[in-house]
């Protein structure tokens, strides 16, 4: 059974096998899933737990849901390790390049360093700062909504959102890369997470532009790299992260994707 609409900005496509009574149920409760990630990390929605800390996280703590301090959390700790390679706090750079809504009573100056998170799920912000979760949340949306197909009864799946995807099943699948010459083989996927990124680039004749740019925090602008790099991992969110780090850094990140079980592959423009 096979379902798709838009969502995270993308297309979000679940593909999902198992007893027909329990698929539609579970397809529901993963789309809800998504749901429930976009309305507590957009940047768009003003309601946001991510907005409500660029807000007001600078003058006191805040506390957010269990699995926006999960993803701050991660995003927190691939910052240290990568040493600020991934950082959250690049918002402004987004802001500035017209890919993100302006926010005139927000001011950004800190990095993800200055992320503080307390107990009791709270957040604060020891320098103003604004946050974008979009090279993070998305993969996380997509590791939640496999969970709920899982607990669904679904015994094959597969959830891809635009790139992001992650999947479980008895036998591996071979994934596609779209490029613009067509889609190509990248690799076969069991059961596990594959994430690509590549540069910002406007796309003449497309209606729609792609959404985002990867952030070099080193610099505070767009990355200008060509081609573009996939990752491989156990689950979506890191995939979607080290896919930044990966574009960055080049080989040269290899003993941090090591340390997760991850795996990075370049791809070379056309």
């Amino acid at each position: 059974m096979r379902r798709a609409r838009p969502a995270l900005g993308t297309l979000l496509d679940i593909r999902a096998r198992g007893p027909e009574s329990l698929v539609e149920r579970a397809l529901d409760s993963a789309f809800d899933a998504v749901d429930e990630v976009e309305r507590l990390m957009s940047f768009h929605r003003a309601d946001s737990d991510l907005s409500r800390l660029n807000r007001a996280a600078s003058a006191q703590p805040h506390a957010v849901h269990p699995w926006t301090y999960a993803v701050l959390r991660r995003a927190a700790c691939l910052g240290v390790l990568s040493d600020g390679l991934f950082d959250v706090a690049v918002a402004p750079v987004l802001v500035a390049e017209g890919l993100l809504p302006s926010m005139p009573e927000c001011a950004g100056g800190g990095t993800s360093r200055d992320l503080e998170l307390l107990p009791e799920r709270r957040v604060f912000f020891r320098r103003p700062m604004l946050l974008d979760l979009g090279g993070i949340a998305k993969g996380f949306a997509v590791d939640q909504a496999i969970h709920a197909l899982r607990r669904g009864g679904c015994s094959e799946a597969l959830v891809n959102a635009g790139g992001d995807l992650r999947r479980f099943g008895a036998q591996p699948e071979l994934v596609h890369l779209r490029t613009a010459s067509g889609a190509v083989p990248l690799a076969e996927l069991g059961c596990g997470a594959l994430a690509t990124s590549s540069p910002y680039r406007v796309q003449p004749g497309r209606l729609a532009q792609p959404g985002g740019g990867i952030v070099d925090p080193r610099r505070k602008r767009l990355w200008e790299g060509r081609g573009s790099v996939s990752v491989a991992a156990r689950s979506c969110m890191l995939a979607d992260a080290l896919t930044k780090v990966a574009a960055l850094a080049g080989p040269e990140c290899g003993p941090l994707l090591a340390r997760f079980g991850a795996k990075a592959r370049w791809h070379a423009p056309l």
